[in-house]
């Protein structure tokens, strides 16, 4: 008897034989990139069958850097085996391609506020490297951004010889996490239906989940019929009762746990009991800050008394956050921010990239070069901490009076991070002569301060203007903020706490999961979705689009538990959303917390 996984590869390597594409859909925690993994390795074992030309490579395209970096490691570095990012790959495919690129991008009319009204850019160079676009007519040198590329591919896979080169390169072309690729491009690959001047290109392997899309414009379901479906329905990470909640969201890919699986627990909150005045606007039905972490501790110490048996010591977060693999996820960084103290940290940025992926030049400064000094400082390894602040060069230290002049400056350093602002750690860092390395971070404070020292071209047009003053704003906004913020994310973003939010753990997997549902993002209205799961299937338009949104992350977020799940609502909950989770995990599952203030004191 064969097991699914060698089904499935079975299948798979049919339908390479006979020339069709397929679509491999694994629910949570089925094994879908060991699926690809297993078909990589079985072409790579039969290779003059499925790559017959010695140039030839099967293309891997992945959503992350991660991803890629996992493929590459479980083929053994094959040269055989093509792994890249979905923007790397495209650009692999498009870039020889120079000139019909610069008038595709003309006819496509991708970047019209940067043609400064010119109708051809013949004579142009152009490139992708940043993923920010940008037009130099003095230089005529075009940039190409992250979203021009998908644009650009769709056009170029209508063109059958397009379709044609690309299949001699890479007769194969695996496409993990299908779900989240730019919308239109997964079926623009397959080329043009019922068209066979385009039928002609490679065959297209997709592996993902369409219920795992939770990124706008993206490709979601694919309901194109021509690739041959395949199902994974074992699920190999979770037990019972988190299998069993999944299967009741899910019917129609009902999942079998693995031999030997436990029970596991599932228990829901909610806070429809508190009396106070709820939080409004974007929050709308939210409980105040402090109720709302009275009750996650509450929860917390329930779960771990009645069902987690961790038999850890204390109840402080910092006991929990040494509870081996136990996850805390929030709906937004600003919950988390509420929760660890650096809301005002928050507050400075328009996007939370800005700070959280430190795209902001001062953050990245403070948190990838900055920090790590210190602390090769506090451990004694000067070396490392000279390389760390100036890659490009140690300081020299000639004489006792640099070495008394290295130590006032980070004792004042030290100093000033525990009691300063921002503003005052960077103006200690700027005014400094020790070091280097410290340039994106001046022409960051010189454009803040004098916005009319910054690139004339770069605020030609009212919109550029505007971001430019945006950006000064943040700037100054972040100079105000205590430094002590800035440590506790440092501390959060090197995973010193247990907490992360329910889109950033999308492919992971932790043996205890709260997670936490709240509002304040838009886009994710989860107590709306389960107050309309009974009539799902009456919806259309945008109601659907939200209540698919709002699915999927609801679904992603509980099915990152292995063996036990909690679900706190701090927002209030419609009567047809409690019934839906009664339908689910049964009334003895589900606990009203009891409040006197803002002090849960119970539940039942």
């Amino acid at each position: 008897m064969t097991t699914e996984a060698e089904d499935v590869t079975r299948t798979i390597l049919t339908a390479l034989r006979e020339g069709r594409h397929f679509k491999v859909e694994a629910g949570a925690g089925a094994g879908k990139t060991s699926s690809l993994i297993e078909a990589l390795q079985s072409i790579l074992a039969d290779q003059a069958r499925y790559l017959p030309w010695p140039h030839q490579r099967v293309a891997c395209v992945t959503y992350t850097n991660v991803a890629r970096d996992e493929i590459i490691s479980r083929t053994d570095r094959s040269p055989y085996v093509f792994a890249e990012t979905i923007h790397g790959f495209l650009w692999q495919l498009l870039s020889p391609f120079r000139k019909h690129l610069l008038r595709h991008i003309v006819e496509l009319n991708i970047m019209p506020s940067r043609m400064e009204g010119r109708t051809s850019l013949d004579g142009y160079t152009v490139e992708y490297s940043t993923g920010f676009q940008k037009v130099d007519h003095d230089t005529r040198h075009v940039r190409l951004g992250h979203n021009d590329l998908p644009v650009l591919a769709r056009a170029f896979f209508a063109l059958p010889k397009f379709r044609a080169l690309a299949a001699d390169r890479f007769p194969i072309v695996f496409v993990d996490e299908y779900q989240d690729t730019p919308a239109g491009l997964a079926e623009a690959m397959l080329g043009t239906p019922g068209d066979e001047a385009t039928a002609h290109g490679p065959l297209c392997g997709f592996f993902g989940d369409h219920w795992q899309q939770i990124y706008e414009n993206a490709c979601g379901a694919l309901e194109d019929a021509r690739p041959v479906p395949v199902f994974r329905r074992r699920n190999r990470r979770s037990q019972r009762a988190v299998v069993n909640l999944l299967n009741t969201m899910r019917p129609e890919l009902a999942q079998t746990t693995m031999s030997g699986a436990g029970e596991g627990t599932v228990a829901v909150y909610h806070t429809n009991e508190w009396a106070g005045t709820r939080l409004t606007h974007h929050r709308k039905g939210q409980l105040g800050w402090d109720a709302a972490h009275a009750a996650r501790r509450w929860v917390l110490d329930d779960v771990r008394d009645r069902f987690w048996s961790t038999g850890a010591a204390g109840h402080d977060d910092r006991a929990r956050a040494e509870e081996a693999s136990t996850k805390i996820l929030m709906l937004t960084h600003e919950t988390i921010a509420g929760e660890l103290g650096y809301q005002k940290l928050h507050g400075a940025f328009r996007y939370n990239d800005s700070y959280v992926k430190k795209e902001d030049h001062a953050m990245a400064f403070f948190m990838d070069t900055l920090e790590p000094a210190l602390l090769h400082y506090r451990n004694k390894h000067y070396g490392a901490m000279f390389d760390a602040l100036d890659p490009r060069g140690r300081p020299p230290i000639n004489s006792p009076a640099d070495k008394q002049e290295w130590m006032a400056f980070l004792a004042k350093l030290e100093e000033t991070r525990e009691t300063g602002t921002v503003g005052d750690v960077l103006d200690l860092c700027l005014e400094q002569r020790l070091f280097d390395g410290l340039g994106k971070v001046r022409k960051r404070h010189r454009e803040a301060v004098s916005p009319s020292d910054a690139d004339s071209q770069a605020v030609s047009d009212d919109k550029a203007k505007a971001r430019a003053a945006a950006r000064s704003k943040e700037y100054q906004q972040l100079r105000k903020v205590p430094y002590a913020e800035l440590l506790a994310l440092n501390e959060h973003l090197g995973g010193g706490t247990p907490f992360a939010t329910q889109h950033g753990v999308k492919g992971l997997e932790f043996t205890r999961v709260l997670a936490v549902v709240s509002k304040g993002h838009n886009l994710f209205q989860i107590p709306e979705m389960l107050a309309n799961f009974s009539r799902r299937d009456e919806l259309v338009g945008k109601d659907l689009e939200a209540f698919v949104r709002a699915r999927n992350l609801f679904y992603v977020a509980c099915s990152r538990a292995r063996e036990h799940l909690a679900i706190l609502f701090t927002t209030r909950l419609e009567p047809a959303a409690l019934g839906t989770l009664r339908e689910w995990v049964g009334e003895s599952r589900i606990t009203s917390l009891r409040f006197d203030g803002d002090t849960v004191v119970g539940g039942e």
